[in-house]
C-alpha cells in the first residue's frame, strides 16, 4: 500500500499544481482584454477548470490520508486484539481451587465457591482465601453462600 499511497499523493499534487496553472493562465488571458465579453471565456475555462482541478486534488489527498489513517488504526487494533487474546489465554479463566475449603473465587464485587454457576465462563476472577475476599470488601455470593471460617483464638 505504500507505493499506492505515494503515487496517489503525487497525482493529487499534480492536479492541484495544474489547477493553479490554469487559474494563472486564465487570469493572464483575461487581463489582456479590456471588455467583459472577451474576458468571460478565460474566466470560465481557466478559473472554473482550475478550481475544479484543485478541489479534485484536495479531495484525492484527503481520501488517501483517511485510508492511511484507517490502515494504521486497523493495524494497531489488530495488535491490541492480539495482546488481549494473549492476556486472556495467559489468565486462562478461573484456576482450579485447592481442596482447602476456605479458598474462594473472587470477582469484581463478590466472591463465590468454585462450583458456583454464576462464574462459569468468566475470565476476570482470582482465587484467594475467603478472609482476603471479605477484607477487600467483596460480598459473599447469595446463590452459593461461601462461608468465611473464623480464625481460632490461641
Amino acid at each position: 500500500m505504500t507505493g499506492w499511497s505515494k503515487s496517489t499523493i503525487y497525482v493529487a499534487v499534480a492536479m492541484m499544481t495544474g489547477g493553479f496553472l490554469l487559474i494563472v493562465l486564465g487570469w493572464n488571458g483575461a487581463a489582456n482584454l479590456d471588455y467583459v465579453q472577451g474576458q468571460l471565456p478565460y474566466v470560465i475555462s481557466g478559473g472554473l477548470a482550475g478550481v475544479s482541478l484543485i478541489a479534485g486534488g484536495l479531495a484525492l489527498a484527503v481520501i488517501q490520508e483517511l485510508r492511511r489513517g484507517t490502515l494504521a488504526i486497523t493495524e494497531r487494533l489488530a495488535e491490541l486484539t492480539e495482546l488481549v487474546s494473549q492476556g486472556a489465554a495467559a489468565a486462562g479463566g478461573p484456576t482450579a481451587v485447592p481442596s482447602d475449603g476456605n479458598m474462594v473465587v473472587a470477582g469484581r464485587t463478590s466472591y463465590h465457591k468454585s462450583g458456583c454457576h454464576l462464574i462459569d465462563g468468566r475470565t476476570d476472577l482470582q482465587v484467594m482465601s475467603a478472609e482476603d475476599a471479605a477484607s477487600r470488601g467483596l460480598a459473599p455470593c447469595r446463590i452459593c453462600e461461601p462461608q468465611v471460617k473464623k480464625a481460632s483464638a490461641s
